[in-house]
């Protein structure tokens, strides 16, 4: 289902590509253009938030850009209180990294687009637990397989997605 929703909407592209993770990669997974599609994106969101409902959470954090509409929504379908987390801090204005009021020692479950290696995701809970937050989860919507999961589990955390690069891929056939 979700992966006849990212084909439909053009989300899944081949070619070459480079990852925020450095890699080169024939199939990327552009999820920044969901919003652009209501249905699709009210789907995924109902998809996700279903998950999210299985956690216990004071916080929903977006990571921006990908992230940040997602977290959005499940925050508003779930009357949760949203911050986020940019990858480096503004240079500009509060000269902030994350955003957003909370209270320390609250629990955080994070939000991305797409997890490859994730390191973006180690880098957010680093920062999270820097300010005293708690990460009991990440949730993503594609886990590409190429060592977040495991990643994530060195540090504590576990990672769930609504599906993996390889059912995407699956799905074309």
């Amino acid at each position: 289902m979700i992966e006849e929703i990212l084909w439909q909407i053009g989300a899944v592209k081949t070619g070459e590509f480079r990852l925020t993770s450095g890699k080169i990669s024939n199939i990327y997974v552009d999820l920044r253009k969901l919003p652009s599609y209501p249905e699709a994106f009210r789907r995924v969101v109902q998809l996700m938030t279903e998950k999210a409902r299985q956690y216990s959470f004071d916080y929903v954090c977006g990571i921006a850009v990908g992230g940040l509409p997602l977290a959005t929504a499940i925050a508003y379908e779930m009357s949760k209180p949203l911050i986020y987390a940019r990858r480096e801090k503004k240079t500009h204005g509060t000269m902030k990294q994350l955003e957003g009021d909370y209270v320390k020692g609250s629990k955080i479950l994070l939000i991305d687009d797409v997890a490859t290696t994730g390191g973006t995701l180690i880098d957010i809970i680093g920062l999270l637990r820097g300010e005293g937050l708690e990460v009991i989860k990440a949730l993503v919507v594609v886990d590409r397989g190429e060592g977040a999961r495991e990643a994530l589990q060195n540090i504590g955390v576990s990672l769930d997605s609504l599906t993996t690069l390889e059912s995407i891929l699956r799905a074309k056939k």
